[in-house]
Parts: structure tokens; C-alpha cells; sequence
């Protein structure tokens, strides 16, 4: 899989503006920063967004870290596309170099960190009620721990879909 670094991207948006830079985080993180001219298209619709992306120039996918943006490119790969780039790093990345970006003024927690909190919160009820309630609660934790497992093995995250669903992620 081609791969690009975000000061080499800069540099190909500077020479040319029309250069395709697709994010595939949810509309709420894409809503609160941005590359300037980047295309929304969320990781669960992408595939529906298949054919807009069976083009010769080069289209660059990015997210928030560039774990997303790896796994479609896997995908999309899959379905015979050959001009996919990864943006090694995502809009953290971007970030971090110093790169311009488009901020909103509300602001909405990255969907993996929604996913931590949710996780997290599941885990400690289901240690403090196998305590304090039923030990039968146990099992809440180790549910989680399967899926979150699972979701690590997979890069195929359950929770993530769900939460992209809610209405604060639209």
C-alpha cells in the first residue's frame, strides 16, 4: 500500500489544489478539524462511495491517526483500486507539523476516545457489581475485553459503528 507523509502531501496540495484528500472520520470529527479542501466521506460509507474513487489520479484517505484510513485502503484495494495513498498519520499528524486546518467552534471527542470512555465505564461496573451486586456481573468486563479484543485482531470495531450512528456524531 502507497503511503504519504503529511508535509509530502502539503506539498502536492500546494501544487496542485485539486489534489483529492478524502477523511473517513465521522462527520462530527470531520466538523471539527479538517485539511482545507479534504472530502467527508465516513469509513461506513465509503463503499457505497466506491465508484467516485475509481479515478487515474491519485486520491489520498486520511482520519484521525491513520488507522482507519489503512484499513480502507486494504478495502478498497480489495474492490481493484490501485491510486489509494494512506496519510501516514492522519490529521494528528498534520497537526503536530504545524499544517493549517479548519477548526469548528464546537467541538465533539474523537470517536475512538468515545469508544475508551464507553469501554471503560463498562469494565469498572462490571468489576465494581461482581462485588457489590452479583459476581455474575464479571462477565459484563469480559464481554468488553472480548470485543475490544476482537475489534484489536480485526481493525473491525463494533462500538465505533454504533457510536458513528448517534446523533452527536452527525
Amino acid at each position: 500500500m502507497k503511503t504519504i507523509s503529511v508535509k509530502d502531501l502539503e506539498k502536492k496540495i500546494k501544487e496542485d489544489p485539486k489534489v483529492i484528500v478524502v477523511d473517513v472520520r465521522t462527520p462530527a470529527e470531520f466538523r471539527g478539524v479538517h485539511f482545507d479542501g479534504a472530502i467527508n466521506i465516513p469509513v461506513e460509507k465509503i463503499m457505497s462511495e466506491i465508484e467516485q474513487l475509481k479515478i487515474e489520479d491519485p486520491v489520498y484517505i486520511s482520519c484521525n491517526s491513520g488507522n482507519r484510513s489503512y484499513i480502507v485502503c486494504e478495502d478498497l484495494a480489495l474492490h481493484g483500486l490501485t491510486n489509494l495513498v494512506n496519510v501516514d498519520g492522519g490529521i494528528q499528524s498534520w497537526i503536530k507539523a504545524g499544517l493549517p486546518v479548519i477548526r469548528s467552534k464546537k467541538w465533539t471527542m474523537p470517536i475512538m476516545q468515545q469508544v475508551m470512555v464507553i469501554a471503560g465505564s463498562l469494565v469498572l461496573t462490571g468489576v465494581i457489581a461482581s462485588q457489590q451486586v452479583n459476581p455474575g456481573f464479571v462477565w459484563l468486563s469480559g464481554a468488553v475485553g472480548a470485543g475490544l479484543l476482537y475489534a484489536g485482531l480485526s481493525g473491525n470495531c463494533y462500538m465505533t459503528k454504533v457510536l458513528a450512528m448517534m446523533p452527536w456524531n452527525k
